[in-house]
């Protein structure tokens, strides 16, 4: 099967600006588990967007991102944070593949406290065969109490848009971005493209993306095999609870015990 990849090289210089046109207003869910937190890896860190929001709490973060010039932009908005930036370690690699260890020449993984998927980072590392790999990788990494985080668009409510439509238009240091989207989905595949055309007075750059998406029943069946526990399950980044019309499943999980 051809595995649908997203240039994330293509979009690192652009990303944060599309975030900024269009804010998802997530970090509240983090916040919740963060606060209690000693160590969180990140998995999908891209330009560091969740870490800043957090750095002051001066908490132990190992970031992940299989594009290099995501995390170089990373590492530059990191640099001038001194003492904060000695707490955060950033690696390159694919996070169906991670493994870190607990000290370099220990056979033990490096556990931690909280492991994030954000920015639905599930969906864009390949199909279910490749999701359920980094799932591996977090409860691999997850410390015994610990919990795991990951949000998923909802399928259901998936349509196809033929025609370019405009998500969000924004004044960025005197200058007017517009943000517009159309959508390509594949059902038999389970397979969302997102196309998108970020529109200034003298540009437009044309991005592509690909996810790979789950149904609710997906994800529960995932979590029997791997053995985790869906604790929570929300519909929005405001607690609400999931719902067939939720724009969102945001699945908080621990690891079963016994």
């Amino acid at each position: 099967m051809i595995q649908y990849k997203t240039n994330y090289d293509k979009w690192a210089k652009y990303y944060d600006l599309i975030y900024e046109i269009t804010p998802p207003d997530d970090s509240k869910i983090y916040k919740k588990y963060i606060k209690n937190s000693k160590s969180v890896l990140e998995m999908g860190i891209g330009t560091g967007r969740i870490l800043l929001d957090f750095i002051q709490y001066n908490i132990e973060w190992t970031g992940i991102d299989n594009s290099e010039a995501m995390i170089e932009i990373c590492k530059e908005k990191l640099e001038p944070l001194q003492p904060l930036k000695e707490n955060v370690y950033l690696i390159k690699e694919d996070m169906a593949k991670l493994d870190i260890k607990k000290e370099k020449n220990s056979i033990l993984n490096k556990k931690f406290d909280l492991i994030i998927y954000p920015s639905h980072s599930l969906m864009s590392v390949g199909d279910e065969k490749e999701q359920i790999k980094a799932i591996c990788s977090g409860l691999k990494h997850l410390g015994k109490e610990g919990i795991l985080i990951f949000d998923l668009h909802n399928p259901n409510n998936y349509l196809l848009n033929n025609e370019y439509q405009l998500l969000g238009s924004k004044t960025i240091q005197n200058k007017k971005y517009l943000l517009h989207s159309k959508s390509d989905v594949d059902f038999e595949k389970n397979l969302h493209s997102n196309h998108q055309i970020l529109e200034t007075e003298r540009d437009k750059i044309e991005l592509k993306s690909h996810e790979y998406f789950l149904y609710l029943e997906d994800v529960i069946r995932i979590s029997d095999e791997l053995g985790f526990e869906i604790v929570n399950l929300y519909g929005n980044y405001n607690f609400e609870i999931f719902n067939e019309f939720s724009e969102e499943m945001i699945f908080i999980c621990k690891k079963k015990h016994g």
